[in-house]
């Protein structure tokens, strides 16, 4: 198991639309060399801490993960989302956090659609880097809780615990074979053709 990124090293950034903050664990350019073939993706942990809208991600579907329960208004329709449980919905979509039970944090998982091309990733990220390799890309990442499959492809783990109000998280990469820790929640990310779905 080799460490990738860690949560407390990381300085956060604003979100996109300044409502928030976020911690990025891994960018589209880190994306591409760590998983070449697949579309780029982004993952990064936000803070929530107040009511309000999420950032608009044309061109990136999105997995969210709060580690405690959140109300989300997705265009319209309002979604009770459970701690731990994986929210999915595209970033083109009018998003509002509407309620929550207190102050938490989510992970948020950006997988670039499969027509995007290395200049639409842009606006996923602050920096503005995307992965050159995008077009000729066509798999993707997914991500589930706590549970794994047995690939011979690549599979990182990002560890979930919560210490008050701090969150303790580690982005691993897991050899073939290797075995996800059972110790402490976690969410694993693998590729779609591995039956991963949420």
């Amino acid at each position: 198991m080799r460490a990738l990124a860690s949560f407390a090293d990381r300085d956060p950034v604003p979100w996109a639309n300044g409502a928030g903050q976020t911690t990025e664990l891994v960018s589209l350019a880190d994306s591409v060399r760590l998983t070449p073939g697949l579309r780029p993706w982004r993952l990064s942990i936000a803070r929530l801490s107040r009511v309000g809208p999420f950032s608009a991600l044309p061109g990136m579907a999105r997995t969210f993960l709060p580690t405690a329960e959140v109300t989300l208004d997705i265009d319209g329709h309002v979604h009770s989302v459970s701690a731990l449980h994986p929210e999915r919905f595209h970033g083109r979509q009018a998003v509002n956090l509407v309620g929550m039970a207190e102050p938490c944090f989510a992970v948020n998982l950006m997988v670039a659609d499969e027509d995007t091309g290395s200049t639409g990733c842009d606006a996923a990220t602050e920096s503005g880097n995307s992965g050159q390799e995008s077009e000729s890309a066509s798999g993707e990442l997914r991500m589930s809780i706590g549970k794994s499959f047995a690939t011979d492809g690549f599979r990182f783990v990002l560890t979930l615990e919560a210490v008050a109000e701090y969150l303790r998280s580690q982005l691993f990469e897991l050899e073939p074979g290797e075995a996800i820790p059972d110790e402490i929640p976690v969410a694993v990310l693998q590729p779609e053709s591995v039956d991963t779905h949420i």
